[in-house]
């Protein structure tokens, strides 16, 4: 009389439990290998995110002090800025939905921490918040008309966006390096810098996708 054996056999990248000489099987104890998943980022889509992202160490709005003391010309500064901020904001915000770039939504993250750490200097400065809840509605004209603007421009093509993206940094570079021409505030000084160096990322992000 044949006895039955329990052997594992390995079929392909599986193996069974077989009762050999029964014909009978047990079941599998190792599953196959995963397929690799088709979503894989590229090293460029990598670089990109981490260009986005690399403002870490930038002071946040905890770091802000409670009370700043600002001159008249620098709380004016700030009112501007923090509607700056919000325009970018909005910008990449609105073309991350028309046109699912992952590079964008990336950005108006980044964005989003630069409007609170200004903000934060508005408040310790006891100055009143110009922003507008509603996406691209701004109280100063000429970023409401520089909005308008670059929507239009950035709503023809997915590389007329990423060309927004580049204009909306070059400029915050050039504005910001105007204003530390000026400021004296050590607080707004360090947040101007943090600002500046993320654009200087940013820029690079953009750039990249029209390479």
């Amino acid at each position: 009389m044949n006895t039955a054996v329990l052997k594992p056999i390995a079929i392909g990248s599986a193996l069974v439990l077989a009762l050999v000489g029964t014909g009978l099987w047990i079941g599998s104890s190792l599953a196959p290998a995963p397929t690799p998943h088709s979503s894989v980022e590229s090293d460029s889509a990598a670089a990109n995110e981490t260009d986005a992202d690399s403002d870490d160490s930038a002071p946040n709005a905890a770091d802000i002090p409670a009370t700043v003391v600002a001159t008249t010309s620098e709380q004016e500064m700030l009112v501007y800025l923090v509607e700056e901020e919000k325009l970018a904001l909005d910008v990449y915000t609105t073309l991350e939905n028309l046109w699912g770039s992952r590079v964008f939504e990336r950005v108006s993250r980044s964005e989003e921490s630069h409007q609170d750490r200004v903000a934060s200097l508005l408040f310790a400065a006891g100055v009143a918040d110009p922003r507008s809840s509603d996406v691209g509605v701004f109280q100063n004209d000429e970023l409401q008309a520089l909005y308008d603007s670059l929507i239009a421009q950035g709503s023809a093509s997915e590389t007329a966006a990423f060309e927004v993206g580049v204009a909306i940094e070059e400029r915050d570079i050039a504005d910001i390096t105007e204003m530390l021409t000026t400021v004296t505030e050590p607080s707004i000084v360090a947040v101007l810098e943090s600002l500046r160096a993320a654009s200087e990322n940013h820029l690079a992000a953009f750039t990249r996708q029209l390479d």
